[in-house]
């Protein structure tokens, strides 16, 4: 509200906005507003898209310690279908992408060469990409739909999440946390 200036030459609309900088570029933010989000969308920005996971040991504690996470399974990271995994994960700001490289451990994981798998701690635990085109546009609408529970409780975190996304169509039912049966629905 100080620098009225600065906040026009950015655009500034509403307050609080985060504006990143990288090498003198500005990025919009765009995640979430607890704590954690901005902590994940900051290191998203800040590290490489994917981390490299060089165990079996790393895989197995990424996999327990994210609701979702995106596996590439990898030996040449400079081949085409390596390039758009890890362009998709540098476009998708909240899910944590791993890259695997070694052969040994993709045959340990149980993944072949050139496999992109989402793990998840919700309804199917295991999903391998298996579109005809893979490109980032495919990759990441296939992203967003398989992270997304079939059944999503409406709040303000996932409103944008439920509306903003690629899926266009909801089925919207209402009940009422105070009758008690809630849970079993």
């Amino acid at each position: 509200t100080q620098e009225q200036e600065l906040a026009e030459s950015y655009k500034v609309k509403g307050y609080p906005t985060l504006i990143f900088f990288k090498k003198g570029s500005p990025i919009d933010y765009s995640g979430g507003r607890q704590a954690d989000d901005i902590v994940a969308w900051l290191k998203k920005k800040t590290g490489p898209p994917a981390l490299e996971v060089s165990s079996a040991e790393q895989a197995k504690e990424l996999i327990a310690a994210n609701n979702v996470i995106i596996f590439g399974f990898f030996p040449d990271q400079d081949s085409e279908k390596a390039k758009v995994f890890l362009n998709t994960a540098g476009l998708v700001d909240d899910q944590v992408f791993a890259i695997v490289s070694d052969e040994k451990l993709v045959e340990e994981l149980e993944a072949q060469a050139e496999d992109v798998v989402l793990y998840k701690t919700f309804e199917d635990p295991r999903n391998k990409y298996e579109g005809e085109e893979f490109s980032e546009d495919t990759l990441k609408s296939w992203v967003f739909v398989q992270s997304m529970p079939t059944i999503v409780e409406f709040s303000h975190e996932t409103a944008s999440k439920i509306f903003g996304g690629q899926i266009k169509y909801h089925l919207l039912l209402f009940l009422s946390k105070k009758n008690g049966d809630f849970e079993k629905y």
